[in-house]
């Protein structure tokens, strides 16, 4: 067995670069089973944190740090914020329902929560490689639960901003927490596609695939542990598993 050039895409992630760009070729391999009636991919939806990066949630944990200073600002204990997290799925939309916040303030709490240090972002001209990959038919979007400016800094460090036709945000997504079926028809239409069946999802979160997948999505789970936990996934709840974009 050869081994495998540093940089290149892993087998999983070569596979579902074939089916999407080479869909006539694998006519085979999907008549084997349920995946034979699906079209081909035409739309493929990257995460931004932890997936196009990777730095052990250093981005994140600044981000989350952010919104604490600002609910604190506003008399909310870290545990409340995390109430209104757990029940609305997001801590602004938790704000808003609850009166915490006028819609007025939404983009003043956007704007500070992403008020960040990007110094743990890095480039990687490995995985531009991969994503460029990712080539016509098949359209490329990033489908961000922050917000387009914050995805946008983190490409342009990474260097694969101007791989992308466009961002799916929470503004996109009318606020509502990424991983709601609501969500991902918003980005269905922001990207003009109606079947879901020709859509794929890369995204660090089993939240978000489970949503993706009982959608009717393509999905790529990227990552081996939980954010929340540290626990190891223990069972693929994806279409494909791996530990990064380019391994």
């Amino acid at each position: 067995r050869q081994p495998r050039a540093r940089g290149a895409p892993s087998i999983t992630i070569r596979a579902s670069l074939m089916a999407i760009c080479f869909a006539p070729a694998w006519g085979a391999y999907l008549a084997r089973g349920p995946a034979a009636a699906r079209p081909p991919t035409t739309h493929v939806f990257f995460d931004c944190d932890d997936c196009c990066y990777q730095n052990e949630w250093r981005t994140a944990a600044k981000i989350t740090d952010a919104i604490a200073g600002y609910t604190a600002r506003l008399g909310l204990s870290k545990e409340r914020a995390y109430a209104l997290y757990k029940a609305h799925g997001t801590c602004l939309k938790g704000m808003l329902v609850e009166g915490v916040i006028a819609e007025a303030n939404v983009e003043e709490f956007l704007r500070e929560a992403h008020d960040i240090d990007y110094a743990d972002v890095a480039a990687d001209a490995a995985l531009r490689a991969v994503v460029a990959a990712v080539a016509p038919p098949a359209r490329r979007f990033v489908f961000t639960a922050s917000t387009r400016e914050h995805a946008l800094r983190c490409l342009a460090r990474v260097g694969i901003d101007d791989l992308f036709e466009g961002v799916v945000d929470t503004r996109v997504c009318g606020l509502e927490t990424k991983h709601s079926e609501a969500a991902f028809r918003a980005a269905m239409a922001h990207a003009g596609v109606a079947d879901p069946r020709a859509c794929m999802l890369i995204d660090d979160s089993v939240k978000n695939i489970k949503c993706a997948r009982g959608l009717g999505w393509r999905t790529v789970l990227v990552g081996l542990t939980e954010r929340e936990t540290g626990r190891r996934f223990e069972r693929a709840e994806a279409d494909h598993h791996i530990p990064r974009l380019h391994d």
